[in-house]
């Protein structure tokens, strides 16, 4: 929630069209020889005045000496301290939106261009109005004033507040814009009663309603261009702006996804998104290349090659099946889940000559079964199986399978959308032709990119197999490589950006040994934890994985107990496909045991009032 809102001073909460230090600007500069315009005056407003001081001289086209500057600051100060409480009256809907704030328990700073002994007048003179916050700093108090954070975090440390982003920044120029963002704050800009307006009362009264609209819209266009996340009329709208802001952070609170994907990533993979890349521009096709690499080394090496795409697993999978099938080959698929049932959709939908086998989701796929079927029917090509079905969290045989189509002679094509990175899967001693896998499972980046591992002589020799122009894994590969990383369509660039940090936060753990122990370590404690309250996992141990878990409901509603574990941070998944009521929870992302052991305790804690529900 938002825990302190600062606030500039002339021109946003008193001097209706910030005149005092215009008319100041302009006598200080007359005092030197100059007559400059109402317009220079007010260009830098915000900044320290002896630094706008300086920004008018450097509009005037000829050289003026830092003695001159300092003359024309001096009669600027003196004509200020003359005339400064006549500018003192408060903005229309101040008082009542300050009352807003403090009614709801919200700190009320305040930053200004102003020196020490100008605020002396000004702060006396709005308090008998009824205007007092509850802080303010001026540039006199910190090393430099705005466009510089340093006022704007003197105001966070005196609230004794950590996060910027409880703190929203309301002013009328440009540079109170760039202060709350420079401080990583909200920003709100002020079109009436502005400088960026630059207008009286009464001037604003004469104007006709197209002549002001006008010059609204150009404040606008001006606090838009330096980045305001909210622009309103007046005062009388901030309450609305602190409700749509609470309502975002809200939204965006921190929660763990014990979910399998997309899952909670570091905030380094998050960060890495905040750059924008050309997708022709060298250094971001070799960030892609990279990528390509490193993912195809993590289980095979040269002979293969990593082919991306632009979109979620099911798009790798079906890309897979339609480019490195060939038309006249036949499909065996291995269903124990809903992902294996979408490979049938799939193969139905791309009239492919299939047959399938289907087994109990919460065990793994019969190699006795299947050995029979690959023995009846000499027409299978190909075997196509889940690794880790995600749908209970059962783990498939792969090395057994793998060997046992091999065996046969078949192609072996695996879906390895939840089990790639957290498993060792040996492409090359296996002998796996291809496997499809994404972005964000557990290498732990983000949603939006998936990938197919494959041989490239199975990839080069795909070329008018697929059926879709745009899942065409032959043309998206030469595009690839022989583009130097370019994709053939737009790239996802962020999403790329995030996933070479998410692979470098790969490496940095230890890689597959570490990332396994971790995952490990979370199932562990989770498992452990929870049959402890009774609550039981739907796959025999010697099946599952520990990627997902499946839990029984024990007659809990899962609404209510998804309810309760999201204001306690968490977020889970329901069952899928069961014929009981379930549950699911992930172990991957940026999680860990400690993690696990606060949600046992928070389901704990809950039982009592679960089991009335139930």
């Amino acid at each position: 929630m938002i825990k302190a809102v600062v606030f500039d001073w002339a021109g946003t909460m008193v001097d209706y069209g910030c005149m005092a230090p215009v008319k100041g600007f302009i006598e200080g500069f007359r005092s030197i020889g100059y007559e400059i315009s109402d317009e220079m005056a007010r260009k830098p407003m915000g900044i320290a005045k002896l630094d706008h001081t300086r920004a008018i001289a450097a509009m005037i086209a000829e050289p003026i000496t830092e003695e001159q500057i300092l003359e024309a600051y001096r009669i600027f100060e003196e004509t200020m301290f003359a005339d400064i409480e006549q500018y003192c009256d408060v903005l229309p809907y101040v008082i009542e939106a300050v009352a807003m704030l403090k009614r709801q328990g919200i700190h009320v700073g305040s930053t200004t261009g102003y020196t020490d002994k100008m605020m002396e007048k000004v702060i006396p003179a709005a308090a008998r109005q009824g205007y007092t916050p509850d802080l303010c700093v001026t540039p006199d108090q910190v090393a430099k004033g705005r466009p510089y954070p340093y006022m704007m975090w003197q105001n966070l440390m005196h609230f004794n507040l950590t996060d910027p982003r409880e703190v929203i920044k309301v002013g009328d120029t440009v540079a109170d814009i760039e202060e709350g963002k420079a401080a990583d704050c909200w920003t709100v800009g002020v079109i009436m009663g502005s400088s960026d307006l630059g207008l009286t009362r009464d001037e604003v009264a004469v104007l006709s309603d197209e002549e002001l609209k006008s010059r609204k819209a150009a404040v606008r266009a001006r606090y838009y261009q330096a980045g305001a996340d909210y622009i309103i009329g007046d005062m009388s709208s901030l309450a609305n702006v602190v409700a749509d802001i609470n309502r975002r952070l809200e939204l965006s609170a921190s929660h763990k996804l014990l979910t399998p994907g997309p899952l909670t990533t570091r905030s380094s993979v998050k960060r890495a998104m905040l750059t924008d890349h050309c997708t022709w521009d060298d250094e971001y096709k070799a960030i892609t290349t990279s990528v390509m690499d490193d993912i195809t080394h993590i289980s095979a090496n040269d002979s293969y090659a990593t082919v991306l795409l632009q979109g979620s697993g099911s798009y790798a999978v079906e890309a897979m099946i339609n480019c490195l099938v060939a038309p006249d080959e036949k499909i065996l698929f291995l269903v124990n889940g809903e992902y294996g049932k979408r490979m049938l959709t799939i193969a139905e939908d791309s009239h492919r000559d299939y047959d399938s086998l289907v087994f109990d989701v919460t065990r793994p796929v019969e190699l006795e079964a299947i050995e029979q079927k690959l023995k009846a029917d000499a027409a299978i090509d190909v075997v196509i199986f889940v690794h880790c079905e995600t749908t209970t969290g059962v783990l498939n045989p792969l090395e057994a399978l793998a060997k046992l189509a091999k065996s046969y002679g078949k192609k072996v094509l695996v879906d390895a959308m939840s089990s790639f990175a957290a498993y060792e899967i040996d492409m090359l001693n296996l002998d796996i032709d291809a496997l499809a896998a994404s972005s964000n499972k557990c290498l732990e980046g983000l949603p939006g990119l998936s990938f197919v591992i494959a041989k490239k002589s199975l990839l080069e020799a795909s070329e008018g197999n697929s059926l879709s122009h745009s899942l065409d894994l032959n043309d998206q590969y030469q595009g690839l490589y022989a583009g130097g990383g370019k994709f053939r369509f737009t790239s996802p660039t962020n999403i790329l950006l995030a996933l070479r940090q998410a692979i470098d936060e790969y490496g940095k753990e230890g890689g597959l040994p570490a990332r396994r122990a971790r995952y490990q370590k979370n199932h562990d404690v989770l498992v452990r934890g929870l049959e402890e309250l009774g609550l039981h996992s739907l796959v025999d141990p010697e099946y599952q994985s520990y990627i997902i878990t499946t839990f029984d409901l024990d007659g809990f509603d899962f609404a209510d107990l998804y309810a309760i574990l999201k204001s306690k941070g968490f977020i889970i998944y329901p069952g899928k496909l069961t014929s009981t009521p379930t549950f699911r929870l992930g172990n991957i992302g940026d999680v860990y045991p400690e993690d696990m052991e606060a949600l046992v305790k928070a389901i704990a804690g809950q039982m009592e009032d679960l089991s009335r529900k139930g």
